[in-house]
């Protein structure tokens, strides 16, 4: 049997209202440069790649994210932060740095080659951009607190993030680099 027209017509829209990670109320202003600053960390991710490609070292550096983790601990009451909340958001961002190293050296060795040999000074030039935005991080994660429990936190980072890349490897990341943001459980 036929479902009348209009019924197929309206089902699609219905289920995708339903499903839908947006809300009805804006994000919060403070939101947007946090996922900017979160969102150029990871790009460093591909210059990290990169170096890690020719250079043949594992992405996994353990001691190195201890490092990193630590000195952002060190950090928190600086900013007034929990340190639980640091550790976790900045272990979000490690694994999320992760995502896209993993990612960007599968699909150079399926295509054969990277995008260019990097330069001897890559790695300095890496560690002193990343010097350079963990503090602006920290103070726009600070700058975001009040809303990490609004009911309307993930909605608003999801929507965030569809706002931000199209490039799938970068979306998943930016989506594990702010699970820990909002701490509320998203409306139903």
């Amino acid at each position: 049997m036929l479902k009348p027209l209009w019924l197929m017509l309206l089902t699609p829209p219905l289920i995708a209202g339903c499903i839908s990670t947006s809300t009805n109320r804006p994000a919060p202003a403070e939101l947007r440069p946090l996922i900017d600053t979160i969102g150029q960390r990871l790009d460093i991710a591909n210059d990290v790649a990169l170096s890690k490609f020719y250079s043949g070292k594992p992405v996994q550096d353990s001691d190195r994210e201890r490092q990193v983790i630590a000195n952002a601990e060190a950090q928190a009451s600086l900013y007034k932060l929990d340190q639980d909340d640091v550790r976790q958001f900045m272990t979000a961002q490690i694994e999320a740095n992760k995502t896209v190293q993993y990612a960007r050296i599968e699909q150079w060795h399926a295509n054969g080659k990277a995008p260019g040999q990097p330069n001897a000074g890559l790695m300095t030039a890496i560690r002193t951009r990343l010097d350079h935005l963990q503090p602006l991080m920290m103070e726009r994660f600070v700058a975001f607190q009040p809303w990490r429990n609004d009911s309307d936190c993930q909605g608003w980072v999801s929507g965030e993030i569809e706002h931000t890349t199209t490039d799938a490897t970068m979306a998943k990341a930016l989506q594990q680099a702010t699970e820990t943001l909002c701490m509320a459980q998203a409306k139903n």
